[in-house]
């Protein structure tokens, strides 16, 4: 049996004359194919819709619906379907319009059977050399698209993403991605079209199949008018012509599903387009667990984070809650400047942790009412350099060692513990340098009372240049006056 019918290949053959039927029917059932019979356009528009026909051989004259009508319906419905058409009463016209339409080859009667057979063969050659294109070409996007998800950590984009890529690749008309909440109930989180009718996911039909997925950890697939559908499952929408579910699926559990379908007059999914999306499926559940286990560090370093704030704060009683107020300061601001989310979620730590030196500092210093000693004083400036040290081997932390080091530089290099000035002192330490001084002024402090906005933003003006980067406390003062959230 040739490379092309290592599958069983279907083949259709339209012919109003019964006994041509008959015999084409009878050899090619001999040479292995699967071989479905038409009298007419019309049934032969009905097979090829329900049965994944892989080749049509069709005579051109028929009443109603001819060779030619049928011809242009296929290669509407499926490009990729080869014709061959057969005619008793030849003409070069009628042979360049079929070829032109997409026929793939064009025989005339009587015809030898064996001309039939080789033509049918490499037509099906063909349509497989074509498949292959499409499955390479689909392989380097279905590549590149892994890239994609397996760098996305931030959770709802990687879902949009996922739904989105598998929409296009398996050029669906619609889809929807569920997961699995705490009590194994599903939900949907992404539609496509995303304005979709949620209740429409929420149909009988589809809840069924995907709870069959995930449950069978197995890929389901069902067509319109087809009786091969699992029992008990109920049947496919009218309105619907195919539909796939995938299981979104870890080496340690099942995350959900991943929802496609084609409305009616559509092509169903091809084989390509299953194997495709099943292989995105299984590397996009890797990429969304790994998603939500660094999502589930982040949250733990931000409890660790946290702690080391309040260990610091404890030692001083009138600076309780100020690490939260400079880190919410540094937030709306660095996302003023316009820093990227990995710069302002370091900044938001470093926020957080500017002055977890001041452990290493007597609390007989920092809740001194008076005004310091110079001696004093210089035990204060060490807070800077020993909270960098402090973090410093903490591996999650690392990245934040030079903003907590350098919080203290003033913009003209007159600050400590290195005297840096401009672009040599890093931009989040910059912004964090505002931030910390604004909340400190307007917060209450062992040697004063809080200052009124007003006042510390002049002294954040006046200080421009000097203390602070300019284009800092202009962004910080804008906030200010627009009275946005959390300053």
């Amino acid at each position: 049996m040739s490379e092309v019918q290592s599958r069983e290949c279907k083949v259709l053959v339209v012919d109003d004359e019964k006994s041509i039927c008959d015999l084409l029917c009878q050899y090619l059932r001999k040479q292995g194919y699967n071989v479905f019979r038409a009298a007419s356009g019309e049934e032969a528009v009905r097979i090829v819709e329900v049965n994944g026909i892989d080749l049509v051989l069709s005579d051109i004259k028929m009443p109603g619906m001819t060779g030619v009508d049928l011809l242009k319906w296929i290669k509407e419905y499926d490009r990729f379907l080869p014709v061959i058409i057969t005619t008793g009463f030849p003409t070069l016209d009628t042979a360049i319009e079929a070829l032109k339409l997409g026929a793939f080859d064009y025989l005339t009667k009587p015809f030898h059977l064996e001309e039939i057979g080789e033509k049918v063969r490499r037509a099906l050659i063909n349509r497989q050399l074509e498949e292959e294109n499409i499955l390479f070409s689909k392989l380097v996007s279905l590549h590149e698209v892994t890239k994609v998800l397996s760098s996305t950590h931030i959770v709802p984009d990687l879902n949009k993403r996922l739904l989105d890529f598998s929409v296009k690749l398996a050029r669906a008309d619609g889809g929807a991605l569920m997961f699995f909440d705490s009590f194994s109930r599903l939900y949907t989180s992404e539609t496509f079209p995303a304005d979709h009718d949620p209740a429409f996911w929420k149909q009988e039909f589809y809840t069924a199949c995907s709870q069959w997925a995930a449950g069978h950890e197995e890929p389901l697939a069902l067509e319109s008018g087809s009786e091969l559908s699992p029992p008990g499952l109920p049947k496919l929408p009218e309105h619907i012509q195919s539909y796939i579910v995938f299981p979104l699926r870890t080496p340690k559990r099942t995350l959900g599903v991943l929802n496609l379908i084609r409305v009616e007059g559509s092509v169903s999914f091809s084989n390509i387009d299953l194997e495709i999306i099943n292989v995105l499926a299984s590397q996009a559940s890797i990429s969304i667990e790994n998603a939500r286990l660094y999502h589930s560090i982040r949250d733990n370093y931000l409890k660790t984070v946290r702690g080391f704030a309040l260990a610091v704060e404890a030692k001083d009683q009138y600076t309780h809650g100020h690490s939260e107020k400079v880190m919410e300061f540094t937030v709306v601001l660095a996302e003023k400047l316009g820093l990227s989310a990995q710069e302002i979620d370091q900044i938001k730590y470093a926020g957080l942790l500017h002055d977890i030196g001041k452990i290493g500092v007597s609390e007989n210093i920092l809740n001194k009412p008076g005004r310091l000693t110079d001696d004093e004083f210089a035990e204060i400036k060490k807070h800077p350099d020993l909270g960098a040290r402090i973090i410093s081997d903490v591996p999650f932390l690392k990245s934040l060692v030079p903003l907590i080091r350098h919080h203290h530089e003033f913009f003209d290099g007159s600050g400590y513990p290195d005297r840096i000035a401009h672009d040599e002192i890093p931009y989040g330490a910059r912004i964090l340098c505002v931030a910390d001084s604004f909340e400190a002024m307007t917060s209450n402090r062992p040697y004063r009372k809080a200052m009124p906005r007003d006042m510390a933003s002049e002294i954040l003006t006046k200080e421009k240049g000097r203390q602070f980067d300019p284009h800092v406390v202009d962004a910080f003062l804008e906030l200010l006056q627009s009275g946005t959230a959390g300053v």
